[in-house]
This record gives C-alpha cells, structure tokens and sequence, in this order.
C-alpha cells in the first residue's frame, strides 16, 4: 500500500489567523484551491478554511449570523482538524476521510507543523490506479 508522503502536496499554500476572510477567499479563488490550511508563526496547523466555511461570510457579509469577509480567518476556520501521517497509508486515510467526511486531509509533522495536503481526489485517484493494477495483474495470471 502506498503511503500518503507519495501522493500528497507538499508544501501546501496556507494563511496566518490573522488574515481576513476576504483575503484569504481571494487567494483560493486565484489559486483554484478548495481547502487552505491555517498556520502559525513556526509553521504549526492550527485550523484549515473549505470553500464551504467561506460561503456564508461572503455570501451575506455583515447580515446575522456570520462573520463580516473583513474578520481574520480564524472566526470560521476549523479547529477540530483531521490530520494524517507522511508515513500513513492511503487506505487508512481514505478510510478516515469517508468516516469524517471531509474534502482534504492536512499532513503533519510529528511536531505539529504543516508539510503537506491530500485532497479526497488525490486519495481516489491513487485507489482507482492500484485497483487497475491489481486487475491487470489478476487478468495476466488468468
């Protein structure tokens, strides 16, 4: 099985806290990004922004009961992060990501720093190609 460290995003883009929403929308949308991880000063995950998180601030700005796009980020990001391992296993993570039912996956240094991303696409894709290959292999022996 192959582990996360082979299909992810190293070095991910990211935002402080202290960002505003507004800011932090622009940059995903220029950047085509759906998941934005937030970190601190040392590089630590602190919390991570969906596209979804932003559409109520953006959508309806100041109107009740959201935050305004010119609040920091970290009055809607994520606190209750799942996280994963480099050395994890794409099946176990596929396995968490269906669990939590979540779209992307931060990948943590056993210090709490940010070094990489998978998205649940990232983690299909790398099911989809074992599972070929383990049909194509299936088929040779037949």
């Amino acid at each position: 099985m192959t582990r996360i460290a082979h299909i992810m995003t190293p070095e991910p883009e990211t935002v402080p806290p202290d960002v505003t929403i507004d800011v932090a929308a622009r940059r995903m949308m220029a950047l085509g990004l759906r998941h934005l991880p937030v970190v601190d000063g040392g590089g630590r995950l602190v919390g991570i922004v969906s596209d979804r998180d932003l559409r109520g601030p953006l959508l309806y700005g100041d109107a009740p009961p959201g935050p305004s796009p010119a609040q920091p980020i970290d009055t809607v990001m994520t606190t209750d992060i799942l996280v994963a391992g480099a050395d994890d296993e794409v099946g176990q993570v596929a396995r968490r990501i269906v669990d939590r039912r979540v779209g992307a996956v931060p990948i943590v240094a056993a210090d709490g720093r940010l070094v990489g991303i998978v998205s649940y696409v990232d983690v299909l894709r790398r099911l989809a190609e074992e599972a070929e290959a383990d049909a194509r292999a299936v088929a040779l022996m037949d």
